[in-house]
């Protein structure tokens, strides 16, 4: 019966999270998105922004599941003990996030400043990313 059932759920949900990236997608080629600029606004010190990131990335659940049933699959018992393959793949991955998030931060400043000087621009990038949400969707149910 488990073998007759999961399949059926697994389709369903895929249905469902293709039906909401479209509705996603559909509200971001509908949205007229802008970035206004910053003058006047305070922002927080480096180390505020920092701490405020951590906290939250720290906190956030999905991570941990993801480690939970991603990386056990990783970890062999014929390459030797455990734990110098586990502690390999957390600084690997450690390490990969601190290069991509740290060049998602390095690039913030000015893609801001781009972006706001050019309001036709977000919208074009956001009517684009609804575009993209509706394909991916459109491929996920055709797999």
């Amino acid at each position: 019966m488990i073998s007759h059932v999961s399949p059926t759920v697994f389709t369903a949900l895929l249905y469902a999270g293709a039906a909401y990236m479209v509705w996603i997608g559909i509200t971001l080629l509908r949205s007229s998105i802008t970035i206004d600029g910053t003058v006047g606004v305070s922002t927080p010190s480096l180390w505020l922004a920092f701490r405020q990131g951590a906290v939250t990335c720290l906190l956030n659940p999905k991570a941990y599941l993801f480690v939970l049933a991603v990386y056990p699959q990783f970890l062999l018992p014929g390459y030797g003990p455990i734990w110098p393959q586990a502690l390999a793949i957390g600084v690997m991955t450690v390490l990969m996030q601190f290069m991509i998030y740290g060049g998602l931060a390095v690039a913030a400043g000015p893609s801001r400043e781009f972006l706001t000087s050019r309001p036709g621009m977000t919208r074009l990038i956001g009517r684009a990313a609804g575009g993209l949400f509706i394909a991916i969707a459109i491929m996920t149910t055709l797999r």
